[in-house]
């Protein structure tokens, strides 16, 4: 891609500094919306899948391997709109099976799971839920799980877009855990928006008004026995429910979770893009990667200075927090947040935006997530930007690539998290 002066001519952007990655991220301009996914027998079907059809998906991504719904409704009934609409007025049913259940059990389940995540879960207590970051020796990210502490001998991780199962079986080889790690027959949806406190009551009665957040219950849906969690993928009021021998089991909760639903108007919708970028929620392989580090995507908060016991990565993570203290950055681009002018964008990006310093300049950052946020009423977004332009105030220029890199330029202006 040049434009008329010739520059831009690298076609991956070589002035976007890559070069603290081993892989760099393939930012030629080749993204097509039209290009349809192949459903085969090489992807996963979740045990909701054919319900998800039926109640209208017509497009999916691929997801731990298994096809995950992104799309309800035609751009006729409101789109993107009509979803978020939904969300922020009534209630949301996701399938989000695709967020695979690894169990690990045993005697050493704590010693171990201590081991490979950088929070101390000594301190989590039974039937409770936590965000954790797993890291490998070099402090780079392998995975951003919820973890679920059934008890001191069981918990599950409610796996991001990585194959988590192989690293934690991998990394017990060598040490020799006392634990059993498998995937289990467990399948999550979401049930997310506005009224989700009252649907929640309505099928499980008052254990759902006594959970904090971050609780977890035992409780049953249409007699099928579940654990819920007050968790959630959107910046909005939610629970998931896991739903155990679920490969068995999905039509009855579902089909109950419909009829409890009816009279809160629910509607069957994939993860809503608006409130999940306003609020800073990362997308496990969209906006970050396993040759990221945790202070690159604003996760400082959750790498303690005093955990007692070691972990995979502490070395590596606290050698970069000494280097970042004095100024000295361990790379080159960072995580932040947009607001961003233009048309609203209604709609997933099909390729990385492009983002410089002006509109003449050369590119050397770019976007993962964008979306209009009808709530701020403008286009927010998650970039990649140089460390010295992650300042919030500071205006950049992102190119959408159907404008073309001769112009088109969009202003924006850097922002912390969450955007407001």
């Amino acid at each position: 891609m040049t434009n008329d002066s010739g520059k831009w001519a690298d076609p991956n952007f070589s002035s976007v500094d890559q070069s603290d990655r081993t892989v760099p991220v393939n930012l030629r301009q080749t993204g097509r919306p039209d290009i349809k996914l192949l459903i085969s027998t090489r992807a996963r079907k979740s045990p909701y899948w054919h319900l998800a059809i039926e109640a209208g998906c017509w497009r999916a991504e691929v997801y731990n391997r298994m096809y995950l719904p992104r799309g309800y409704g035609s751009e006729g009934d409101g789109g993107s709109g009509a979803e978020y609409e939904a969300l922020t007025q009534r209630v949301t049913l996701w399938d989000i099976a695709a967020a695979r259940q690894i169990r690990v059990r045993g005697r050493e389940a704590t010693e171990f799971v201590n081991y490979v995540v950088t929070r101390d879960v000594t301190r989590l207590v039974a039937m409770r839920a936590a965000y954790v970051v797993l890291c490998d020796s070099g402090g780079r990210m392998i995975n951003d799980p919820l973890l679920l502490k059934i008890s001191a001998g069981e918990y599950w991780f409610s796996i991001s877009d990585s194959d988590l199962s192989l690293w934690l079986k991998g990394v017990n080889v060598g040490k020799g855990f006392d634990v059993e790690i498998e995937e289990i027959d467990v399948s999550p949806v979401q049930i997310q928006g506005a009224e989700a406190d009252g649907l929640m009551a309505d099928l499980i009665g008052d254990v759902a008004s006594g959970m904090p957040v971050f609780g977890l219950a035992e409780a049953e849906i249409a007699g099928l026995p579940v654990l819920v969690s007050r968790t959630g993928f959107s910046g909005e009021a939610g629970y998931e429910v896991y739903l155990k021998n679920s490969s068995i089991y999905a039509e009855r909760m579902w089909d109950a979770i419909l009829r409890a639903g009816e009279k809160y108007g629910l509607a069957v919708t994939g993860p809503i893009q608006p409130h999940r970028i306003t609020s800073g929620i990362l997308a496990w392989g969209q906006d970050v990667d396993s040759e990221m580090v945790p202070f690159q995507v604003g996760l400082a908060a959750h790498i303690p200075r005093d955990k007692a016991s070691d972990y995979i990565g502490r070395d590596a993570i606290e050698r970069m927090r000494t280097e970042i203290a004095a100024g000295n950055h361990p790379y080159r681009i960072t995580m932040v947040g947009l607001r961003m002018e233009g048309d609203p964008i209604a709609d997933y990006l099909s390729d990385f935006w492009l983002v410089a310093p002006s509109p003449d300049s050369e590119p050397v950052g770019f976007v993962t997530s964008a979306s209009y946020a009808p709530k701020l009423q403008t286009n927010v977004a998650l970039a990649r930007l140089p460390v010295e332009l992650a300042v919030p105030g500071t205006r950049v220029y992102v190119f959408d690539p159907a404008v073309g890199s001769a112009g088109g330029s969009v202003p924006a202006v850097v922002s912390a998290f969450p955007i407001e």
